[in-house]
């Protein structure tokens, strides 16, 4: 393959000669009896031995009446991932995942952002309805030496977000090597729910590395990894190996997201027991939804109760993936019945261990926060957009409506204050999972059937099944400017599966 002039500067090599990806970054093997060399890459380390670490959450360099302040220095830094081996990360304020940043709506948040990278970066808040300034646009570039403030007003229902790199080209690359964090939103009405609250409230980021044997990342890409998603054979969590977590006896929330660069997971408990999700993209669901697998792809998130009530002090319960034969190309597709089938051998992925008793006071009320849906006889247009592949520079590329992301092309014009609908129509053997910036949608249909429970809230990422469609509904209230549209397999959206529109 021959990359641009442009990718090769950044990638820093110094021809175009196709890059070389490692045979094992796509052999995740079948569920082992003990899992002591599953899903670890040849890492050496043994499943389950290490502790979930949780990241630390960012204070505020200073206050006032309206607003919180903080500063995020991009820095390059190492991390021991595998015991007894240093790793170089590319972090926020040099941690990998990044600081957590806990926010309430309606109260301003301004960052000033300073790379000390030796690439340009942009910082995109997943989920936010953010000015287009602030937005993290892929061509709004921080130079290395330099900062710029991004500000969220936050004027949206509280939700698990994330913030995470969002460069031109590069995306995949950054992010892979530690550019991503959480940005939970809370507000006094979720507050007030009994809903697991403190340390019984649990963000969890999943992401696949490959490490080589000095214990450094390894990121490549050639035809494949382009074309498909780079897919890594080492399972993280919160930048932890396959590690363990102490859990009470009791119900516990789990923000879950899915931070990989391609790999989609269909998340299963050992004990066959099932998960209540609450939430998702973008923030709670009407109701709780009872579910004994739980699909998420690239930049999805779920808030998901589960109750370790009946699992005794001393025994432990393990989260496991469905999917880690093939995450790109699959089957069967979404159903009537409520959500995706597929197979796969098994994966461990964490092993909770319940470790003590401890009171529990929360509960899961029956109704959460009311999500009206929005009509489809309020939109006023319509569009589609043809996810498929075409010829371009002598190479068969991903594209929207036949189209390489140009910069200095949009490709549609909401008005502010308009309804539309959109139709993502996939016409490829590869699902999409399709991202609107600055608003956030709810799916009319998938396949021409009505969204299940679980995707009956607000979204801003959908699943596009191969050979399939989905469409979805969303107003453009508050913003006009420029804003982005693309795959969130990174790998397709740093080779121009992207587009622009233009709020007016």
């Amino acid at each position: 393959m021959k990359l641009s002039r442009r990718q090769l500067i950044k990638l820093g090599l110094a021809s175009g000669a196709a890059i070389a990806l490692p045979a094992e970054a796509f052999a995740w093997g079948s569920s082992g009896s003990g899992g002591t060399t599953y899903g670890n890459g040849g890492t050496g380390v043994t499943a389950f031995s290490l502790p979930l670490a949780l990241p630390s959450v960012l204070q505020p360099s200073s206050t006032d009446a309206t607003t919180d302040y903080y500063t995020l220095t991009h820095t390059v830094a190492q991390q021991q991932i595998i015991p007894g081996k240093l790793t170089t990360i590319w972090g926020y304020n040099g941690q990998y995942p990044g600081p957590t940043i806990k926010a309430r709506v309606g109260r301003k948040v301004v960052i000033n952002q300073i790379n000390n990278l030796p690439e340009s970066v942009s910082v995109h808040q997943h989920g936010g309805h953010t000015p287009p300034d602030s937005d993290g646009h892929p061509n709004a570039l921080i130079a290395p030496g330099q900062s710029r403030t991004y500000t969220y007003p936050n004027n949206q229902l509280p939700a698990t977000l994330w913030y995470h790199d969002h460069a031109a080209d590069v995306t995949g690359r950054h992010v892979y090597m530690g550019l991503a964090g959480f940005y939970l939103l809370s507000d006094d009405i979720e507050d007030a729910l009994p809903l697991p609250k403190g340390t019984n409230d649990v963000p969890l980021v999943f992401q696949d590395r490959i490490f080589n044997t000095d214990g450094s990342l390894s990121y490549t890409l050639d035809d494949r990894t382009i074309d498909e998603g780079f897919l890594g054979d080492t399972m993280l969590v919160n930048g932890v190996i396959q590690p363990y977590f102490q859990v009470p006896r009791r119900k516990v929330r789990f923000r879950l997201l899915n931070g990989s660069n391609s790999r989609i997971y269909n998340f299963t408990l050992s004990n066959g027991k099932a998960f209540t999700q609450i939430g998702s993209d973008g923030g709670l669901l009407s109701a709780p939804v009872s579910r004994t697998s739980l699909r998420l792809a690239p930049a999805e998130r779920a808030d998901v109760i589960i109750d370790f009530t009946s699992v005794p002090v001393g025994t432990s319960v393990i989260l496991q993936n469905g999917d880690s034969s093939d995450t790109y190309s699959y089957r069967s597709g979404y159903t009537a019945e409520g959500g995706w089938n597929s197979g796969g051998a098994k994966v461990d992925i964490m092993r909770f261990d319940v470790s003590r008793d401890e009171a529990d006071e929360s509960s899961i009320p029956t109704t959460l926060r009311t999500v009206a849906r929005i009509p489809t006889s309020q939109a006023t247009k319509s569009r589609t957009w043809t996810l498929a592949k075409g010829w371009s520079g002598g190479a068969n590329k991903w594209s929207i409506n036949g189209k390489l992301y140009d910069p200095a092309r949009v490709d549609a014009t909401p008005a502010l204050g308009s309804t539309e609908i959109w139709t993502f129509k996939n016409q490829s053997s590869q699902t999409h999972p399709m991202h609107i910036h600055d608003i956030q949608f709810q799916i009319v249909d998938i396949n021409g059937q009505a969204p299940a429970a679980y995707d009956a809230g607000w979204k801003d990422t959908v699943l596009v099944p191969q050979w399939g469609s989905a469409r979805v509904i969303m107003k453009f209230a508050d913003l006009t400017g420029v804003y982005m549209i693309h795959c969130h397999k990174l790998e397709h959206e740093d080779h121009a599966m992207m587009t622009q529109f233009k709020v007016v």
